[in-house]
């Protein structure tokens, strides 16, 4: 497989795959961290943006096979099937970080001025923000293997 003659759309979801792998990091990052979120991990998150980047690449090495008649059509489901599971899963994570992290960042941004002096150490400071970018890279990631699913990764035939 010569990289140089991959498709757009297999480049796109390489990305996607990249920067689901960054969004990984910074949420390992994130949970590894002195604060607020340390050790908060969330259940089946790491697990599900793993699958989400074999998702990606599955689909571009399928898009690459050459195959005829049936084998070809069941690669291409299969290659398919890969480009829409990758994005929902990154979106199920998307909205498990969301969803577990709102209430600490609510805590820790919006309470009175009394228990703001106490919540609002640069430890817990620095693990909402970590958070907030493991969210932003999550949402990128997501809209990158949005439009990967919409980008041929099939080589042109001549």
């Amino acid at each position: 497989m010569n990289c140089k003659k991959l498709p757009v759309g297999a480049w796109i979801a390489c990305c996607a795959a990249v920067l689901v792998l960054v969004s990984l990091i910074v949420y390992a990052i994130n949970i590894g961290s002195e604060g607020y979120f340390q050790g908060a991990s969330i259940s089946n998150l790491v697990l599900f943006l793993i699958l989400a980047i074999v998702c990606e690449l599955v689909a571009v090495v399928l898009g690459q096979l050459e195959q005829k008649g049936a084998v070809g059509k069941v690669l291409d489901l299969i290659a398919g099937a890969c480009r829409i599971v990758a994005p929902a899963l990154i979106a199920l994570c998307l909205i498990n970080l969301i969803a577990a992290r709102v209430e600490g960042l609510g805590f820790i941004y919006f309470s009175n001025a009394d228990v703001a002096k106490e919540v609002q150490t640069p430890a817990n400071l620095s693990s909402a923000t970590g958070s907030i970018a493991a969210m932003v890279c999550l949402g990128v990631s997501m809209l990158a293997a949005i439009v990967a699913a919409f980008v041929n990764v099939r080589k042109k035939e001549a």
